[in-house]
């Protein structure tokens, strides 16, 4: 219960108890906070005042509503280093956190004019395009599109794609290991049909990055990616080529 005896207001002891529950982690990054009435009844304080600091609280990013669902500790905004020392999903995992992909499309076609003189390629040569959704917490988090050689991934399908990710089958299938990246970075509008994807409005600003990823002095991969970037931002310390960061879910370089 709060006290109406204390020098500050009901909405400043509330606020006050709900951000120690976040910051103690009683309540992690993604999870679902207690509701309305049940703060009420906790804390002894009216319904408009338990309304009033939740709004105050998801203005400030700090909360988030979910239509139908409830109110949500929002995620960490991750400062994403393009560093050769830094891992995303490391931070990720600090937080308490997963990440993880939904395979949306998996599919063998000659490879096309323009990925070619990237893998070095023949008119006949085919490529595998993934595409893929990537999840943090229970969150979307971008849109890739990834295209390899099919030499690369020989007997490897979409299961296997699924559960390892790229990288460790790629190594599994042609015993290469992605060593070095080339990343090229644009704030852009959102493509419609991404948007929906990604569960954002038309034309919202996302981070488009393309990455071409190599292995012993060859292109292993050519990945487009649409990257929200409300929750994530990028900071270039160095030069765009970087070591890479091998992991179970296969596409994450050091910074990547």
């Amino acid at each position: 219960m709060l006290d109406e005896t204390l020098p500050v207001t009901l909405q400043f002891q509330l606020r006050s108890r709900i951000l120690e529950k976040i910051e103690q982690k009683f309540w992690p990054p993604g999870a679902q906070i207690t509701s309305e009435r049940e703060l009420c009844e906790e804390y002894g304080v009216s319904r408009m005042t338990v309304r009033e600091v939740l709004r105050a609280l998801v203005q400030e990013g700090v909360l988030v509503r979910k239509q139908g669902r409830g109110t949500y500790v929002s995620l960490p905004k991750f400062e994403h280093e393009l560093t050769s020392s830094y891992s995303l999903s490391r931070e990720i995992e600090r937080e308490g956190l997963r990440s993880h992909f939904q395979l949306l499309d998996f599919k063998k076609y000659a490879a096309p004019v323009f990925l070619r003189p990237v893998f070095a390629l023949s008119a006949d040569d085919p490529v595998y395009e993934i595409t893929r959704l990537r999840y943090i917490g229970d969150e979307l988090f971008a849109w890739e599109r990834a295209y390899t050689p099919c030499k690369l991934l020989e007997g490897a399908g979409e299961e296997e794609l699924q559960r390892e990710g790229l990288y460790p089958t790629v190594y599994r299938a042609s015993g290469l290991i992605a060593e070095t990246a080339e990343v090229e970075t644009e704030a852009v509008n959102c493509p419609p049909e991404i948007a929906e994807l990604l569960g954002i409005k038309k034309k919202t600003a996302v981070l488009h990055l393309t990455r071409i990823t190599k292995a012993q002095g060859q292109s292993i991969e050519y990945c487009e990616s649409y990257v929200r970037s409300e929750k994530y931002k990028y900071k270039y310390k160095q030069a765009l080529r970087k070591k890479a960061f091998q992991d179970r879910d296969g596409l994450h370089l050091d910074g990547m």
